[in-house]
This record gives C-alpha cells, sequence and structure tokens, in this order.
C-alpha cells in the first residue's frame, strides 16, 4: 500500500515549509492525492501570501493514521491558487506510535536544564514540539546524552500554568544544525499530566476544525 492511498481523501497534516534564506515555516493543512506521485495540499486563506517559498529545497509533511506516523519529503511542484501547493512525493517513512498517550504537534514554551549539573545553564526553546501524557519531543542546540535527567517548565498556552517535571533523555536526533530531544516523564504530577492529555485532545478537537474550514473555504 503506497503512503499516498492515505491521502485518497482530505487529510490534516502538518507541513514544514522552506522558506529562502534557509528558514521555514511549520503550518497545518489538508491534503488529498491528485495524480500520484502528485498530491495537493490547502491552507487557510491568507497562510501562504507571507511566505517566500524556496522550490529547490524539499517539503516535510507529517500525518497520523491509526497510531502509525507517516512522513512524506516532497518537492514542490507548482501553486496553482493563492492556497493551493500541488507537490511531489520524493521519499516516505513510517512509524509506530508505541506509546500510551496520544501525541500531538503544537507550538510550546519549554525552559530546560541538566539535572545533576548544579551550574546548569537555563534554557528556553520556543519552537514546534511533539507532546503526550507521556513526553515530549522539542529541539535543542546542543546535544544531551541518552540517560540523562531533564528539569523542564513547560508551558502549554498563555492562559494556563507552567508545568514543572523531570524527563529522561529515550533519544537525541540530529535535524540539520539542530538536535531534537525526546524525553519520557518521570517525575511529573498527576494533575499536570491530566492537563496534558486535555490539551493533546483539545489540539485534535483544532485539527478536526482546521479541515472543515479549509473544505467549506473550496
Amino acid at each position: 500500500m503506497s503512503i499516498l492511498d492515505h491521502l485518497d481523501d482530505y487529510r490534516v497534516v502538518k507541513i514544514t515549509l522552506p522558506i529562502e534564506g534557509g528558514a521555514v515555516a511549520q503550518l497545518d493543512a489538508v491534503a488529498r492525492v491528485t495524480n500520484a506521485p502528485q498530491f495537493e495540499v490547502i491552507f487557510l486563506k491568507g497562510q501562504l501570501k507571507e511566505q517566500a517559498l524556496d522550490p529547490t529545497v524539499l517539503c516535510r509533511l507529517a500525518f497520523d493514521v491509526a497510531g502509525a506516523i507517516k512522513s512524506i519529503q516532497a518537492r514542490i511542484d507548482h501553486q496553482p491558487a493563492a492556497d493551493k501547493l500541488v507537490l511531489e512525493l520524493v521519499e516516505s517513512f513510517s512509524y509506530l506510535q508505541k506509546r500510551e498517550y496520544f501525541r500531538v504537534d503544537a507550538e510550546l514554551v519549554i525552559s530546560w536544564w541538566r539535572v545533576e549539573d548544579e551550574d546548569a545553564a537555563l534554557n528556553t526553546v520556543q519552537s514546534m514540539a511533539n507532546i503526550s501524557g507521556g513526553g515530549v519531543r522539542f529541539p535543542v542546540a546542543e546535544k544531551v546524552e541518552r540517560g540523562e535527567r531533564i528539569g523542564m517548565n513547560i508551558l502549554l498556552h498563555v492562559d494556563k500554568p507552567v508545568i514543572e517535571c523531570v524527563g529522561e533523555v529515550v533519544g537525541s536526533y540530529l535535524l540539520g544544525r539542530d538536535h531534537s530531544l525526546a524525553l519520557k516523564f518521570i517525575a511529573i504530577e498527576h494533575d499536570d499530566r491530566d492537563e496534558i492529555v486535555a490539551f493533546c485532545l483539545a489540539e485534535q478537537r483544532r485539527q478536526l476544525r482546521l479541515k472543515v474550514q479549509v473544505l467549506d473555504s473550496l
């Protein structure tokens, strides 16, 4: 089964678009296969106007199918409309979410430090992160070894209190110039975990509303 078979109908995706000058833009959109290996990605009105896309660099898309994360690298073929791109599949892969909790990608503010380092510096990241009630993955500028314990203050939303917790590094992956740090929570209050789970469910509902909004605009 081709990964594009999962896009036979409009599906909510996270897409990373290459911007001129080496920057990227991470947006929510819906995608549907048109003429494989090509597929179309449709954005909310006005989202693409401010983006100076670099067609020489590949896009990245990710979406969930029954607990499996599907990821696509694709090149920009053309832009047929102000809020639509036609992409062509270059490479794809998938992996199972072997976790107890549902995970979502969301913009978060995370302050972190090494627990076992008495002189550890406080680092703050405001970026797209992947989070669930069981752990979090986010980009950092320096390498952190597997097994290290990391203290974190996680801000889910400006009107929510900061969540204080400790995580153990279970993976560190080099992505461009940054490392993507994956941690499982090893010390977190029960109420804080419930807050994260509620946040993830709300984010899932937001993505479904996005699909409705985009389709209604067609």
